[in-house]
């Protein structure tokens, strides 16, 4: 829990969202936890590289300033250390906690020639050098703290640690790409979604048809009932069903193997159809195949060429049989696409009378569809719970495609895209479900929605950029807390419509996060929670800070797409969230 609650604060602090008290407390945990120092050091170490390509005001001579300040604190660390902590103990005598000598502790931030010295509490260094110097101070008092009981942490140790561009990159452990599905039955496809990645293994369906793309360059459109074992990227075992494919050039080489045969195109248009008595059926489209007895190693003098317009059959015993091609019974992915669209224009349809159903429902607190008018473009309209118009100003974004071909969504993609909206009111409980496509993970927190600044009891609802799906809310001044799941979001999840909802649940006390309509994770909630959630002015995939006055606000802008967007101030079952995917998915 400890451990948590130090990674928690620590991220915060590298926010510019760390109170007074969370500094207080941020200082007492590293002391008592000493593996957590370097952490630190290598977060700051690591945004300090950042902030001299950031820093909104850099120039030369500032970044030679910059440059002599670390030279200094490196020649003379046990002195500067000692001047910081006896910043930190005099302030301390006046009730002012954790201070630090401004032009001394900011280590890596430019300061103008001349800057006058003074002692002000972390909040308003923060405010004007930003958080390097707060975090080098709290770093540095830890480091001394220890030092003085323990005598284990050398303040003067540089970190070890990896940069982004030094690791590892993922495996793609996939072979092909499902892009094309309709009406697919069975429980091994239940949860199969176009655009996903498919890894070598075994695929059974009872009805229904699939569309595999294969890495190699060959598509392949396979019927129901059906049982596929893909092997690699230019091999698939069809067990049973039908299944057409188209093998260009590039792909040349693709087999299928089957009870009785291994085919292997030499770049052309092909069906094979594999019974349930284990008789397979090769019909040829266009160009040229050649079969091999199963199993033979593709032994020469087991082999046939087909060519186009012929057909064979070949029972279980290995005899050959030749048939009349029957073009018209292997499904194109032509034909499959126009199956898919008047699924789609079906499933759409539910959804409409399911959105028009939430008119009348009085736990809405608001409900945006993301449908466009054709007169104001730079609004996004919605209602609440009375069948109120909402209004959301549109700011950046672009009108984009949505789940379906003619469903409307709002495109999110630079820092200053957002919805800027207000929802008044005050909840014990809350419950957000949206329909979005999440592009990329470019920042440290993307915005779902998110009240202006983070004060006590409004929450903060985003995506790490590690794909942990979060809801922050603060308790209290002293206490704030980020409810968050395991990773939702991978590279092979970017580009696919995903349902999320989350619950606050102030009754049961905890939160629940949904994906997909399966529940994802389950936290408590903290003790300090109490009282009733307010959102008021906020925005849709972005941040603002809320002060009438400028000053520069993190970027947290949403890399993709939304079509819908509900919260309701109520908390929703397993089974409600369950229907809201289903009448949904697209």
């Amino acid at each position: 829990m400890a451990d948590s609650q130090l990674d928690e604060l620590i991220e915060r602090l590298l926010d510019d969202e760390l109170s007074p008290a969370e500094v207080d407390e941020l200082v007492g945990l590293l002391r008592d936890h000493p593996h957590k120092i370097e952490d630190l050091r290598s977060h700051l170490e690591i945004a300090d590289l950042l902030s001299q390509y950031e820093d909104p005001y850099r120039d030369l001579d500032r970044f030679k300033a910059a440059l002599q300040t670390r030279q200094d604190a490196a020649a003379d660390r046990d002195g500067f250390v000692n001047r910081v902590v006896a910043s930190a103990k005099n302030a301390s005598a006046s009730d002012d906690r954790l201070l630090c000598d401004t032009n001394e502790a900011q280590i890596g931030m430019p300061q103008a020639s001349g800057a006058r010295n003074s002692v002000a509490r972390v909040p308003a260094l923060v405010a004007w050098t930003g958080w390097f110097a707060a975090a080098t101070a709290i770093l540095l008092l830890a480091g001394v703290l220890l030092h003085e009981e323990t005598t284990t942490v050398e303040i003067s140790e540089r970190p070890n640690f990896v940069s982004p561009t030094e690791a590892d990159d993922p495996d793609d452990l996939g072979v092909a790409v499902l892009t094309q599905a309709s009406q697919l039955v069975g429980k091994e496809v239940a949860d199969l979604i176009p655009g996903q990645t498919i890894p070598p293994g075994t695929i059974a369906w009872e009805s229904g048809l699939i569309q595999l793309e294969f890495y190699g360059g060959a598509t392949v459109v396979a019927q129901g009932p059906a049982k596929l074992e893909i092997l690699d990227a230019s091999r698939v075992v069809c067990h049973s069903g039908r299944l057409r494919a188209n093998v260009p050039e590039p792909a040349r080489g693709f087999a299928v193997l089957a009870p009785t045969l291994e085919l292997v195109d030499l770049g052309t248009e092909f069906g094979v159809d594999v019974s349930a008595n284990g008789q397979t059926e090769v019909h040829v489209f266009d160009g040229t195949v050649e079969i091999y007895e199963p199993q033979s190693n593709r032994n020469l003098s087991t082999r046939r060429e087909l060519n186009a317009g012929d057909a064979v059959a070949v029972g279980q015993g290995g005899e050959r049989l030749p048939i009349d091609v029957r073009n018209q019974d292997f499904v194109t992915p032509g034909r499959l696409h126009e199956l898919t669209n008047a699924r789609n224009r079906e499933q759409q349809l539910d959804w409409q009378e399911f959105r028009d159903s939430l008119r009348s429902d009085p736990r809405v607190v608001a409900y945006f569809p993301f449908d466009r008018s054709p007169t104001e473009d730079r609004t996004l309209d919605g209602y609440g719970s009375d069948g109120s118009r909402l209004v959301g100003a549109i700011v950046g974004c672009e009108w984009s495609e949505g789940r379906w071909p003619d469903k409307a969504a709002l495109q999110f993609k630079r820092p200053g895209d957002r919805v800027r909206i207000q929802l008044p009111g005050e909840y014990d409980s809350l419950t957000y479900s949206t329909w979005l496509r999440v592009d990329g993970l470019d920042r440290r927190f993307n915005s779902l929605l998110l009240t202006d600044g983070f004060p006590v009891n409004a929450p903060h609802w985003q995506i790490r950029q590690d794909g942990r799906l979060i809801l922050g809310v603060s308790h209290s001044p002293k206490a704030s807390r980020d409810y968050m799941t395991e990773p939702v979001f991978d590279v092979f999840r970017l580009g696919q419509w995903v349902h999320l909802a989350t619950v606050y649940d102030a009754s049961e006390r905890r939160i629940d996060h949904y994906v997909n309509g399966e529940l994802h994770a389950r936290t408590s909630l903290h003790e300090k929670a109490e009282g009733k959630l307010r959102i008021g002015d906020a925005t849709i995939g972005n941040w603002y800070r809320g002060s009438n006055r400028f000053h520069p606000t993190k970027v947290r802008n949403l890399n993709g797409c939304m079509d819908e967007l509900i919260v309701f101030g109520d908390v929703l079952g397993e089974a409600e969230i369950q229907k809201i995917y289903d009448v949904g998915k697209p």
